[in-house]
């Protein structure tokens, strides 16, 4: 196989391996910044008075914050389904990516099997198209739930900040400190 076919079929393994670092990334900033900020909720809770309003606020609060959870986890770690079809064209063990390496029983058997692949130029571009979708079909799936976890963080902020701000309101409409600032 000629080298420019190599690297560019690498370049494009590696860009899809970069979007799944960046995925990881963002969701786990997103993870502690809501974690932060629900730590914030915590210290308020007791001060929030209960009528219908505030329960209401209250229950959107904790919906979207398990739902942004949730989100953000499943882009960490998402479930992807395999197709009938790649099942059946993909080798029993594939030598060149860390699931099928580690099912050689030893680098003498590896070592051959890689050969094997390497002799033919089709093969190695099968082995590597496959590698890209299946990679490309997983950042799909982690970029899905990192927009849906971002929208849903940024929501459980704002159902915060309004909760924060009628305490302001409510508080101050009664003249009255909360009890936690006496």
């Amino acid at each position: 196989m000629p080298m420019d076919n190599i690297e560019m079929i690498l370049r494009i393994l590696e860009s899809e391996n970069r979007l799944i670092e960046r995925a990881d990334q963002k969701s786990i900033s997103l993870l502690s910044i809501l974690g932060v900020f629900m730590v914030f909720f915590i210290v308020y809770y007791r001060v929030i008075p209960v009528n219908p309003l505030t329960l209401v606020m209250v229950m959107l609060y904790f919906i979207f914050a398990i739902l942004s959870i949730y989100n953000l986890i499943m882009a960490i770690k998402p479930r992807i389904r395999t197709e009938q079809a790649s099942v059946k064209s993909a080798p029993v063990c594939d030598p060149t990516f860390f699931g099928g390496i580690c099912r050689f029983s030893d680098h003498a058997s590896y070592k051959e099997a890689l050969q094997e692949m390497m002799k033919d130029e089709s093969s190695v571009i099968e082995t590597y198209s496959r590698e890209i979708y299946n990679v490309a079909r997983i950042n799909s799936e982690k970029y899905r739930h990192v927009q849906r976890g971002v929208f849903l963080v940024i929501s459980t902020l704002a159902i915060e900040l309004a909760i924060i701000v009628y305490l302001f309101i409510f508080y101050m409409g009664e003249g009255a400190f909360p009890p936690i600032l006496k």
